[in-house]
């Protein structure tokens, strides 16, 4: 991602109040469905009160909900409120329309080696996840 990409992207979750931990926490639950409350702690690299206060704030901005597992009530879930679902889409839908709007100012030559470029990374991805990814 550039630097003014970058730039942009930060300054649309500042104003939308979504800190980076916040995203972070919101795309892996999105990724991966519902969360217990000591594996967040493990991802953001904190202990459970710092994971608990991040998420108590996310909870007030009604971006996330904790309810305690069915299948064993001592463990607190985390998952994405239909409010912290909405934010991402908002969020990817601005980054997905700054991206289209950049792509239409290639020359069709410069599209065709972008798509060319973009199958290339795909597939190295495809066999660094196939293989595993220990680098």
């Amino acid at each position: 991602m550039l630097a003014a990409e970058k730039v942009a992207f930060a300054r649309r979750c500042h104003e939308r109040q979504i800190s980076m931990a916040h995203l972070f926490v919101m795309t892996i639950i999105e990724t991966s469905g519902p969360l217990p409350m000591n594996r967040v702690a493990e991802l953001i690299g904190s202990g459970l009160p710092t994971a608990t206060g991040l998420v108590s704030r996310m909870e007030v901005r009604g971006l996330v909900r904790r309810e305690h597992d069915t299948r064993d009530r001592r463990v607190v879930l985390v998952s994405l409120t239909p409010e912290g679902s909405a934010e991402l889409q908002t969020l990817n839908l601005v980054r997905r329309q700054r991206m289209a709007a950049a792509i239409s100012h290639l020359t069709e030559g410069e599209r065709a080696q972008l798509l060319t470029s973009i199958q290339s990374l795909r597939r190295a991805f495809e066999r660094v996840d196939h293989e595993g990814a220990s680098a």
